[in-house]
């Protein structure tokens, strides 16, 4: 059962790795016009939307084995913030493209939204490649 829930909390992170490509896809939303950046911004609203179940995923499993094993409390701590910190810019990301995906569809001006989501994306990236190394290199904090 325990490898079981591992492949899960694995699939998890997979999802999420929409997370590490974000910052860059954004970088590139001001080359692109009309409906292509309409479609890219779906794109991504729909991704992050997976991203944010896979972020639900990684707790339920994460849970289960966190109670498997004895861990530290420095290593529950960072993975306990920086999990938090992840749904919260992840969820921050949401606000800004739905925003950009109206006011393309109204044909405004997006920039001030696109900015926003630049930092969110930049944010949640950094969140995750810090998740990421303290789950990998969890001796380190015992």
């Amino acid at each position: 059962m325990e490898r079981f829930v591992l492949f899960l909390h694995i699939l998890g992170s997979v999802a999420m790795g929409f997370y590490l490509l974000a910052p860059f896809v954004v970088a590139q939303l001001n080359r692109i016009e009309g409906d292509a950046k309409n479609g890219v911004l779906s794109m991504m609203r729909s991704l992050n939307t997976y991203a944010q179940l896979g972020l639900v995923i990684q707790l339920l499993t994460g849970v289960y084995l966190l109670l498997q094993e004895d861990y530290s409390m420095l290593w529950m701590l960072l993975s306990f913030v920086l999990f938090v910190l992840i749904g919260a810019f992840g969820g921050m990301m949401a606000g800004p493209m739905r925003r950009a995906l109206d006011g393309i569809r109204e044909r405004r001006e997006v920039g001030s939204e696109l900015k926003k989501l630049r930092v969110f994306s930049a944010l949640v990236c950094v969140s995750f490649v810090a998740i990421l190394f303290v789950m990998t290199f969890e001796r380190l904090f015992a």
